[in-house]
């Protein structure tokens, strides 16, 4: 249906010292700070992995040399969906609004694009600890059971006992994430430098990570933990106000792929002469791999996942 004269009557109207749009200041995006963003000339994307070797063995003299088979991993699908949306104006309307607010209208199917895509990016952390949201290993981002390709013993990127986020657990979910083996249980080289967080706890953050001298001590002693990572609070991950993530950015494998980015299209429709409008785009979103990710629910309770 059409926005008509009828149901917006202040417009045609002009005594009004102001009429206003959604004019309120828009949120920065985020997801661009967090994902790694590609693009995409398909109906979707794949990804996936090979594993690589364990150490070397000692061979004899004149020994034959032992041979290692690399590791097929699991694959993991990206399909992309469509997004859009439009709105109709009457072309009387068009012409007779004295405000030009519907003239702006269009400015706000952007806005309404922008947040369509934090909030669908936002999902794939606010889904982490969440089993109806599996990754390729049928396990969720955060869990205290991925398993590995070469069947030993399986691992964590979780906190089973959802630590909260302070300074000394900071320390714990560090050397958590720093102590991450391959898939074929070989040390790899994690580097925390990220803190992705709810809007809830960056203040807490911002004390741990900004202090000159480490909080809550009486010795002055230095906050040798000042700068070390790059604070991301999240308005649109609001599911849990408690959860927190580190992220090593170099390493991780959450992604984005942009089939197509928002396009914006104008038309007039024939018979009525109502003026159309619409913004369409296509994304997909997910992990591909679980490591570079470290996470916590941060309440306190235990998590098994």
């Amino acid at each position: 249906m059409a926005a008509l004269r009828a149901n917006f009557g202040d417009l045609l109207e002009p005594g009004f010292a102001q009429i206003y749009n959604d004019a309120y200041r828009e949120l920065d995006r985020v997801f661009t700070q967090v994902f790694r963003v590609k693009t995409s000339s398909k109906q979707d994307e794949r990804e996936s992995a090979v594993t690589g070797f364990g150490t070397l063995t000692v061979k004899a003299e004149n020994a034959p040399i032992e041979y290692e088979d690399p590791i097929q991993m699991y694959d993991v699908l990206y399909s992309h969906n469509t997004f859009a949306k439009g709105f109709k104006i009457s072309k009387e309307l068009m012409d007779d609004d004295q405000y030009n607010v519907m003239n702006a209208k269009p400015e706000a199917l952007g806005r309404a694009a922008r947040r369509t895509e934090e909030i669908s990016a936002s999902n794939v952390f606010n889904r982490a600890f969440n089993s109806s949201y599996l990754g390729g290993d049928a396990q969720e981002l955060c869990s205290t059971v991925h398993p590995r390709a070469d069947g030993g013993t399986s691992q964590s990127n979780a906190s089973s006992t959802g630590l909260t986020l302070t300074e000394a657990n900071y320390e714990v979910l560090k050397l958590a994430m720093k102590k991450t083996l391959d898939d074929k249980g070989q040390k790899i080289d994690l580097r925390p430098d990220t803190i992705l967080i709810p809007i809830d706890l960056e203040k807490v953050a911002r004390i741990i990570f900004e202090s000159n001298l480490r909080s809550n001590t009486a010795d002055n002693d230095l906050n040798v933990y000042k700068g070390e990572l790059k604070i991301v609070p999240w308005i649109y991950m609001d599911r849990n106000t408690t959860h927190w993530f580190l992220l090593d950015s170099e390493q991780h494998k959450v992604t984005w792929f942009w089939r197509e980015k928002p396009n914006f299209h104008q038309d007039e429709a024939f018979e009525t002469d109502a003026a159309l409008f619409k913004v369409r785009e296509r994304f997909s979103n997910g992990f591909s791999d679980w490591r570079g990710i470290h996470g916590s629910q941060g309440d306190g309770a235990a998590y098994s996942g």
